[in-house]
C-alpha cells in the first residue's frame, strides 16, 4: 500500500512539473509571436514605402452617341493601365479598385461627320482621363491595349436571311428532319460597299454530332470590323426524330389492261415493311403505296410469276421491303371471246 502511494505521488509531481514547463514555454511562444508580429509590421511598412509597378483595370465607355447612330465595332470594354508609385499608394488603389470611375469618352470629339466610318481615340486622351483620378506621384508606364478605335454607322442597314454554317449528324436509328432558325433573318449595319455584297448573314461555324433528340443551340455571328448584326444571337433548332418499322397490307393492281381483262394475284395483297420517322408514322396509309404492273409488262416478261414493284412510295419512307417478292397471277377474261396468249398476240 505504501509503495502504491509513493508511485501515485511521483506521478502527480511529474504531471505538475510538465504542466509548469508548458506554461513557461507558452509564455515564451506568445512573447516571441508578439515581437515577430511587430517586426513584420515594421518590415511591411518599410517595403510599402518602396516603388512598385501594378496593373489597374479601368472600364471604358463611349458617351454622347447621337440617336440613330449604331456603333458597329465598339471600344474595348476596359483598359489595363500599368502604373508605378509607392507601395502605400498602390495598396490604396487596389483596395478601392471597384471605386475607380470608368473612363468616359465623348463621341462628338472623335466624330468626323461621315455616314459610316472609323474613329481613332488617342491613347493620350485615355491616359489623361485616368490620371485625373490618381495621385500626382502616380506614373503611367503603359496602356493595354495601346490603340483605341471604334466604328460607327448612321443607320445604313439591310435585312437579309440567316444561314447556318456547320454540320448536324444524328445517332444511329435517328435522323434529322430539318433545321429552323429563330429569327430567320437579321439586320446588318455596315458601309454601303459591304451591304451591296451581302446575300446571307452567316453564323459562326458549329458541328453538332450524334444527336438523339430535338435540341436548340444559341449561335453568334462572326465578328467583322465595321459590321454589326442584330440580333447578336439566334436560336438554331435541329429537329431530330427516330425511325420505327411499320407494316401494311397492300393490294396488287393492274394498269393499262384492256377492257374485259382483269388481273388476279395469289395472294391478292402482300406485306410491305418500311422504316419511317415516329412522328410521321400515323400519317402513312396502305393506299399511299401503289403496287402495280401493266398489261404490257406481263406480255413482255416470260416469267410465270409476277415480280412485284412499288410504283409509288410515300415521302419520308425508306428501306421498303415486299413479302413475298413474287406472286402467282391469272388474267381473267370477263367476255365470251377467247383470251389470246402472249405468243398469239405476237404472231398477229
Amino acid at each position: 500500500m505504501q509503495l502504491h502511494n509513493r508511485i501515485r505521488s511521483g506521478r502527480n509531481r511529474a504531471t505538475l512539473s510538465f504542466t509548469s514547463l508548458l506554461r513557461e514555454k507558452g509564455r515564451d511562444i506568445i512573447v516571441f509571436a508578439f515581437f515577430l508580429a511587430i517586426s513584420g509590421g515594421f518590415w511591411v511598412l518599410q517595403k510599402l514605402d518602396d516603388t512598385f509597378e501594378a496593373d489597374i483595370r479601368v472600364p471604358l465607355e463611349l458617351v454622347g452617341i447621337p440617336k440613330g447612330t449604331i456603333i458597329t465595332a465598339p471600344l474595348p470594354k476596359e483598359v489595363v493601365i500599368t502604373v508605378q508609385d509607392r507601395g502605400t499608394n498602390l495598396f490604396n488603389y487596389k483596395r478601392r479598385s471597384k471605386g475607380i470611375q470608368p473612363i468616359r469618352l465623348d463621341f462628338s470629339v472623335y466624330d468626323n461627320g461621315s455616314v459610316a466610318g472609323r474613329a481613332t481615340v488617342p491613347s493620350a486622351d485615355v491616359q489623361r482621363a485616368f490620371q485625373q483620378q490618381m495621385n500626382s506621384s502616380t506614373q503611367v508606364i503603359r496602356l493595354t491595349p495601346s490603340k483605341f478605335e471604334f466604328h460607327y454607322n448612321r443607320g445604313m442597314s439591310r435585312r437579309i436571311p440567316v444561314k447556318f454554317v456547320g454540320n448536324v449528324t444524328t445517332a444511329r436509328q435517328n435522323y434529322l428532319q430539318n433545321i429552323t432558325l429563330n429569327p430567320d433573318s437579321a439586320t446588318v449595319y455596315a458601309p454601303q460597299t459591304i451591304l451591296d455584297t451581302l446575300r446571307y448573314a452567316y453564323t459562326e461555324r458549329h458541328d453538332f454530332t450524334e444527336l438523339t433528340k430535338t435540341a436548340t443551340f444559341s449561335l453568334h455571328f462572326p465578328k467583322i470590323q465595321g459590321v454589326k448584326v442584330e440580333p447578336e444571337t439566334i436560336q438554331m433548332t435541329a429537329h431530330v426524330d427516330y425511325y420505327t418499322e411499320q407494316t401494311v397490307q397492300v393490294p396488287v393492281i393492274g394498269l393499262n389492261f384492256p377492257a374485259g381483262i382483269t388481273l388476279k394475284t395469289f395472294p391478292a395483297t402482300v406485306t410491305v415493311k418500311y422504316m419511317v420517322g415516329a412522328s410521321n408514322a400515323r400519317f402513312i396509309r396502305p393506299e399511299n403505296f401503289v403496287l402495280a404492273t401493266t398489261y404490257e409488262e406481263l406480255h413482255a416478261d416470260a416469267n410465270k410469276k409476277l415480280r412485284l414493284q412499288l410504283r409509288s412510295i410515300p415521302e419520308g419512307v425508306s428501306n421498303v421491303r415486299i413479302f413475298p417478292q413474287e406472286v402467282d397471277f391469272l388474267l381473267e377474261q370477263s367476255i365470251k371471246e377467247p383470251l389470246q396468249t402472249a405468243e398469239e398476240t405476237a404472231d398477229d
